[in-house]
Formats: C-alpha cells, structure tokens, sequence
C-alpha cells in the first residue's frame, strides 16, 4: 500500500470515525441528561434515537448526492455540518434544543460511513481491498465502543456540552485532510434526482424509525401497528417504483448477489449486538449499581483495546482460512462471551463484565470484517455507493429498533418492580441485558448456516 493510498485509508477513517462516536455519544450522558433537564428516560432516548431518524432518512440518498456532486465534496460538507452543529447544540438551553440539535446531527453525520465506505471501494485496488476494510471496520467498531469510554472521560472533568464540542476541532482536522488527500471524482454524466424516490424512503425510514423510537411511550398500541404498517406500505411503494425508475435513488440490483444479502443479515445481526450492549450498560451500571461515568467508561475502554487489536488479526486470519471460517469463529467467541451476560445477576462482579466484554468485542470485529468486505467486495464498483448506502439505513433502523426495545423492557421492568431502588433497579436493567444478550446470540447462532453456504472458503477468495 502506497503512502497516499494510507493517507486516503486514515482520512476515511477518520470521518467513520466521528459518525461512529456520535451515534452513541449521550449513552453514557443519558443518566445525567434526566437530571439536568427533569426529563424520563423515554425523552432523553430522543437523544440517541433522534440521530437515528435523521440518519435513516438522509441515508438512503448518499449515493445520488456522491455520484451527482462529488463524494469527496459531500464527504467534506458533512464534516463541516458535524462542526457547525456541535457548536448550536453545545449551548442548547432545553431538552427539546438539544434532541432538534441531534436530529439535524443525524442529516450530517448519517452521510459520514456510507460515503466513506463507498469511496474505499473506489479508490482502493482489488489488492488492498481486504486490509483497507479491516482498517475502516475498526474504526467504526472503536467508535461505537470508545464512546462510551470517552463520554464517561468527559462527563467525570466536564459538563455534558463538551460532548459536542469534542467534536468541532476533529471535524476540521478531518477536513483539511480529507481535501488535501482525496481524489477529486465528480461525476461527468450529470446524475437526476429520483424525487419520488426519496419522498417515499423518507416516509418509510420516518415512520419505522418514528414507531420504533416511542415504543416505550406507546406500548402494544394502534398508533405503533398504524407507525409500522405505512413504514411498510411505503417500502413497498418504493420496491416497485425502483424497478422502473432509470436511476433510483437506492439501487436494489445490489440484492441480486447472494454474498451481499449473506453479508446484508449478517451485518445487520452484528449491529445488533454491538449498540444493544452500549446503550444498556451504563444505564445498568450507572443506576443499577451506582457507577460513577467515569468509571462506567473505564469499563468499556478494555473493549475497545481489544477492538483495535482484533482487527489486524482478523485480516490475517481472513488471507488464511477464508471469509467462511473467520465469520463462524467470530460467532462462536461472541456467545462464548455472551453467557455471563445472559446469566448476570446485579451482584455479578464488574470485572467479570469487563473481561467478558473484551471477548465480545474480538469476537464482533471479525464478524465485522467479514461482512463488511463480503457485501462491498459481491458488487461491482459501479454500484459501491448504493450497496453501502442500503447497509448503513438498515443499520440505522436497526440501530433504533435495538435501543427503543431495551428501553421499553428496562421502563417496563422497572415499574413492575415495586419499589425499584438500588438492587431492584440493578435486577430490573440486569434482566433486561440478559434477554436482550440471549436474543442477540440466538440470531447469531443462525448466521452460521448462511455464512458456510454463501461466503467464501480460502480458495476460493
């Protein structure tokens, strides 16, 4: 790998990066957002969910805006987005200030890893493919990990607007580099805007995410089954509207290669039990047990070393046995990691859930490189930018689907619980992580017959 080709890999990087530590950036702060602005936990989710639903809705679109003005270009406005937005929300006065601050976050940083992920495939060659997603997987994988770390750092010295402006000094470090070093790719051909395209994505991925997000205000209701069925119908609508659209917005040709759609579940599973564990810990740390932020961070932090070290290894373990072996082992490290949290108790040593954790998070990194390269290396490059588009809005659906269940059953939990303090608060969160853990494995575990059929072995990589 040439120098620049690094420079490209670690400017990519670096806005995936960002967009990963942002996604879940008020976890941790969630406790001290309900006191600070007297709000329920259903209204601080807001924070987290709402950058969720402007993801979702602005994803779907990266690919049109990359391909009509310039992936590098988009690429560096939303960079400038995250740096002009942190400033706004940083002195948000209200509850409500701040959750329309996420929510425009959301159009900005959304963009950051579908179009970062895009461009790798583009401007690196077949040859260096494999490692350059390596490279990338971790720094999203670290991102979603060390926020949690780095909230809890912040938090402990500082006040929580320092969260956002965390990020102004980093947006601007990222665009400078990114315009130094990013090849200039506007497209010739001047691409059309798919209008009803996006309008019916845009309902879809509100109304799912919408639906999802106040699961834990509505319950079991009509407003939820009517939320979910017209997120449906518009998807739908817009199945058959990309059959005959010259150029939709997202290109659904890329669900004709087996090894996406493999990679497309598993990947999606993998997100799944990547952000159910970095929402529900420091809720289950910080108000069950009492843990301080900081130390709530610290013990995140191990994960997250193991989730830098894995990744290389498991870019070496790819170029020896094959996609097909990593995937399964990565599986079976997950749920080997999995069981003392399905079977903690709230007098289960934090330690243990530190150590556990760390094999978790090995085992999450090379499911994640195999997914990540499986789906991008399946399309052709021509189609890069509508394969990573549809992975990331079915991560932030997901995403959102996994933090509004756990904070339904932890609500639901909690008031079944009478008299819920100290322990009865740590049984309430703890049962909830343990049935949020067990479903995660079980869909892993499931993942396993689809990767031997559909992924690759080492010869045939």
């Amino acid at each position: 790998m040439t120098k620049n080709q690094y420079l490209i890999l670690l400017a990519l990087g670096f806005g995936g990066l960002l967009s990963a530590l942002n996604t879940t950036m008020f976890n941790v702060a969630l406790p001290i957002m309900m006191e600070v602005f007297d709000a329920s936990l259903s209204s601080v989710q807001w924070l987290t969910s709402g950058y969720m639903l402007a993801a979702g809705i602005i994803v779907p679109a990266a690919a049109f805006l990359g391909e009509r003005f310039g992936y590098k270009r988009i690429f560096c406005f939303a960079l400038l987005g995250i740096f002009a937005v942190s400033i706004f929300g940083a002195f948000a006065w209200c509850i409500e200030v701040l959750i329309v601050a996420r929510f425009i976050f959301g159009f900005t940083g959304g963009l950051l890893s579908p179009l970062s992920l895009a461009m790798l495939y583009r401007y690196m060659p077949p040859s260096q493919q494999t490692v350059a997603a390596s490279v990338w997987s971790m720094t999203a994988m670290v991102g979603a990990v060390l926020s949690t770390c780095l909230s809890g750092f912040i938090l402990s010295i500082a006040s929580w607007r320092f969260l956002l402006l965390f990020n102004v000094p980093f947006a601007l470090v990222a665009v400078l580099l990114c315009m130094k070093v990013l090849p200039s790719d506007r497209a010739g051909n001047v691409v059309r805007m798919d209008g009803p395209g996006f309008i019916q994505t845009s309902i879809a991925s509100f109304m799912l995410l919408f639906a999802f997000s106040n699961l834990s205000t509505w319950g079991m209701s009509a407003k939820l089954g009517v939320c979910i069925v017209l997120g449906l119908v518009f998807l739908w609508i817009y199945y058959q509207h990309s059959r005959k659209a010259e150029a939709p917005l997202l290109n659904l040709a890329v669900l004709k290669y087996k090894r996406y759609c493999a990679a497309f579940i598993s990947s999606g599973v993998n997100v799944i039990a990547i952000y159910m564990v970095t929402f529900l810990m420091p809720l289950f740390l910080q108000i069950g047990m009492g843990v301080s932020p900081a130390v709530t961070g610290l013990v995140m932090l191990p994960g997250s070393i193991v989730s830098i070290v894995a990744m290389p290894i498991a870019g070496k373990l790819y170029s020896k046995i094959g996609e097909k072996l990593v995937a399964v082992c990565g599986v079976l490290i997950i749920s080997a990691g999995s069981i003392p949290f399905i079977l903690a108790t709230p007098e289960t040593p934090v330690l243990l859930l530190t150590s556990v954790q760390c094999v978790r998070c090995f085992g999450l990194s090379m499911v994640n490189l195999v997914s990540t390269n499986a789906q991008m290396s399946a399309v052709p490059p021509e189609l890069s930018g509508h394969a990573s588009a549809l992975t990331n809005w079915s991560h932030q659906m997901l995403n959102a689907l996994t933090v509004a269940l756990a904070g339904s059953i932890a609500e639901l939990r909690v008031a079944q619980i009478s008299g819920a303090e100290g322990g009865s608060l740590a049984l309430a969160y703890t049962s909830t992580t343990n049935l949020m853990m067990f479903a995660s494995c079980t869909l892993l575990i499931l993942m396993i017959p689809i990767a031997l059929k559909f992924y690759r072995s080492k010869n045939e990589s």
